[in-house]
This record gives structure tokens, sequence and C-alpha cells, in this order.
């Protein structure tokens, strides 16, 4: 899903620069204990793949936690 992900962000102009390993720990941690997190593992506020949105650096949580 990633390489998809990377290949529509470079269709739209926007980077796919990588945050580390323990920030993208870090910000899945953040959502796994935010109760705007869905079962199906999107987020409720904006609509995304958390797994996949927490992975780049040009990313950021609506709620502001990362």
């Amino acid at each position: 899903m990633s390489l998809l992900i990377d290949l529509v962000k470079k269709a739209k102009g926007k980077p796919t620069d990588k945050v580390s390993d323990a920030l993208y720990r870090r910000r899945i941690l953040t959502c796994q204990l935010c109760p705007k997190l869905m079962i199906t593992g999107n987020c409720s506020v904006c609509g995304c793949f958390v797994k996949d949105k927490a992975k780049y650096v040009g990313e950021s949580c609506p709620l502001g936690k990362w």
C-alpha cells in the first residue's frame, strides 16, 4: 500500500520523505490511544488510514497530537 501512496503523493507534487521508525512507532501509539481511532484503523476526524499517514514527514494529526 505504501508504494501506491508514494505514487499518488508524487503525482500530486507532495513529498514522500518518511519519518524514522522510532517516530513512526510514537505516532502510531498516540493514535492507538486516541478515542477518534476507529476499529477500521481510520481516523474519524480526517478519515485517513493512520498506519499510512503516520509514515510521512509532511503529514500531521488533525488534532495536533503529532
